[in-house]
């Protein structure tokens, strides 16, 4: 009996976490309006198509850096970074000034009103996050006694 209430606690928890994340994505579309969407849009492809770029750039020994395992993920990006050419460093600028422009077109267009939903919509994300993780904290205490009960027995 204990295990189904502990199934569908953790059920209830995962759909919870589903039905958060469809929200926060419909409430994006409630608060931009369809020109910001495609603004940002645009911008995530800029992101991905800048990166796509520097990744065509690099040399079969900064690909071998970039695959070294036996490298944490900072080293792996000194030593990259050591690496870089002129014109590498020269795009990566580039990259980030075209970026830091399109953000700065996004947010000239944003209202105070968009300012204030985007305010309480991260803080609603944010108290759900934390009801989520106290939830799980509960649900794992719930199993360690759960767990205890049941050695203190046998």
């Amino acid at each position: 009996m204990k295990s189904i209430v502990l199934t569908f606690a953790i059920t209830a928890l995962l759909i919870g976490q589903t039905i958060a994340a469809q929200e926060e994505h419909q409430g994006r579309n409630k608060i931009y309006t369809p020109e910001q969407t495609e603004m940002l849009k645009a911008q995530k492809e800029a992101v991905k198509a800048n990166r796509e770029a520097f990744k065509n750039t690099l040399s079969d020994e900064q690909l071998a850096i970039l695959e070294n395992k036996e490298l944490t993920k900072k080293e792996r990006q000194e030593a990259l970074r050591a690496t870089f050419s002129e014109a590498q460093k020269q795009l990566l600028a580039e990259n980030r000034e075209q970026i830091k422009a399109l953000k700065e077109e996004f947010r000239a267009t944003i209202t105070e009103e968009q300012k204030q939903a985007m305010k309480e919509r991260r803080k609603r994300m944010k108290d759900r996050m934390q009801n989520m993780n106290e939830k799980r904290e509960q649900l794992k205490e719930r199993k360690k006694n759960l767990k205890q009960r049941k050695k203190n027995r046998g």
